[in-house]
C-alpha cells in the first residue's frame, strides 16, 4: 500500500480528491492555451471557485477541482515580474483543505502546475508542512518550474528573497507522497529569465525527475509532436495514477492521446537525432545543468519506463554513450 493509500484508509473511507491546476504566468484558464487548461477541461469534479468562496461545498467525499490562471493574468505587472499572487492562490487551496478536514474528510490533492504555476506547487507544499498524513496527502506534477530569476542573481541573494531560493526547499512537507518534475531540455536566452528550479524534497516521498523534449511551455502546445505527446502522456498518467478522474471521451485534442506504441516510435525517432543542448538551472548544488547529449541508450527515463511497460527487454549498457540522451549533468 502506498503512503497515500494508507493515509486515505486512516480517513475511514471518506476521501475527497482535489485536483488543482495552475497555469503558466501569462496563460488564461478559460481559453485552452496549453495542456494545463486542457487537462482542467478533461478532469471530472465539482468546480471550486478560485476566490475561496466555495468552502460550503468542500465538506463531503468526492471529486473536486480548482484551476488558477497565470499569476500574470490576475496581476499583470506584479504577477509577471515577481510571481505575486501564487501564495494567495495557495491560501485558497489551503482553505478548502481545512474545510474538508473540519468535515471529517481525508483530502488527497493532485496538483499540476506549469512554469510559475509549478513554483506555486512548491509554495503549496510549504504551506502544508504542518499538516499530518492522516488528514491530507499531496501529489505534485511540476512542469518546468521557473521562478523568474537569473541563476547568478539567485546565487547572491543572501537573504533568500527571490522566488528561486524561496521555492527551493520543500523538504519539511510531511504530506508529500508522489512528485513528478519534468524539465524540457531546450534552452531559452538568459534574458528570458527561464532557468528552472530543482527543489529539495523530503526523504520518503516518491520523486520522479526527468528531462523531456521541447522548450518550456512549447512542449505543452496542442499540436501532435513527440514532445507534446510525451508531455500529455506524463500528465495523463500522473493524474489517473493518483486517482483523479479524466473524461477522455470529450475528444479535446485527441491527436495528443496516442497509444504507447505510437509514442515509443516517436521517441525512437528523436533518439536518432543529434542535437546537443545545455540549459542552466537553479539548484542547491551549483553547476547542475539540463542537457541533451549527442546520443544515448534511451532518450530519457520516460522512454526507458515506456519500453519496459511494452515488454521490451532492457538495453545493454554502452560505455561509449550515456544511458540517457536527455539528462542532468
Amino acid at each position: 500500500m502506498s503512503r497515500a493509500a494508507g493515509g486515505a484508509a486512516g480517513g475511514a473511507g471518506k476521501v475527497a480528491t482535489l485536483s488543482v491546476f495552475m497555469e503558466g504566468t501569462a496563460n488564461p484558464m478559460d481559453t485552452i492555451t496549453t495542456q494545463i487548461a486542457l487537462f482542467d477541461r478533461l478532469c471530472v469534479g465539482t468546480v471550486l471557485p478560485v476566490d475561496g468562496s466555495g468552502q460550503s461545498q468542500a465538506n463531503a467525499p468526492g471529486h473536486y477541482k480548482v484551476s488558477f490562471e497565470g499569476c500574470g493574468v490576475t496581476l499583470p505587472v506584479q504577477g509577471t515580474l515577481f510571481a505575486t499572487g501564487l501564495r494567495e492562490q495557495c491560501a485558497v487551496i489551503k482553505s478548502y483543505v481545512d474545510s474538508f478536514i473540519s468535515a471529517g474528510v481525508f483530502v488527497k490533492i493532485n496538483f499540476v502546475g506549469l512554469s510559475r504555476g509549478g513554483i506555486g506547487g512548491c509554495y503549496l507544499a510549504q504551506e502544508l508542512s504542518d499538516y499530518s498524513r492522516d488528514k491530507v496527502v499531496l501529489n505534485m506534477l511540476l512542469f518546468d518550474p521557473v521562478p523568474g530569476n537569473l541563476v547568478w542573481m539567485a546565487r547572491i541573494d543572501l537573504l533568500g528573497l527571490m522566488n528561486a531560493n524561496r521555492s527551493m526547499d520543500v523538504s519539511s512537507c510531511k504530506v508529500l507522497d508522489r512528485v513528478v518534475v519534468l524539465y524540457p531540455h531546450e534552452p531559452l536566452p538568459d534574458i528570458a529569465f527561464h532557468a528552472p528550479v530543482l527543489p529539495t524534497f523530503p526523504e520518503g516521498c516518491q520523486v520522479d525527475q526527468d528531462v523531456i523534449l521541447g522548450c518550456h511551455q512549447g512542449a505543452l502546445w496542442l499540436h501532435s509532436r513527440a514532445d507534446t505527446c510525451l508531455a500529455f502522456a506524463r500528465i495523463r498518467d500522473f493524474l489517473i495514477g493518483c486517482g483523479s478522474q479524466l473524461d477522455r471521451a470529450k475528444n479535446v485534442a485527441p491527436n495528443l492521446d496516442v497509444s504507447e506504441q505510437t509514442l515509443a516510435n516517436m521517441l525512437e525517432g528523436e533518439l536518432r537525432q543529434t542535437m546537443p543542448t545545455t540549459r542552466c538551472a537553479h539548484s542547491k548544488q551549483s553547476g547542475v545543468e539540463i542537457v541533451r547529449h549527442s546520443r544515448g541508450t534511451y532518450l530519457n527515463r520516460s522512454h526507458e519506463a515506456l519500453l519496459a511497460r511494452l515488454g521490451n527487454a532492457p538495453r545493454g549498457e554502452d560505455e561509449a554513450r550515456p544511458k540517457y540522451m536527455l539528462d542532468f549533468a
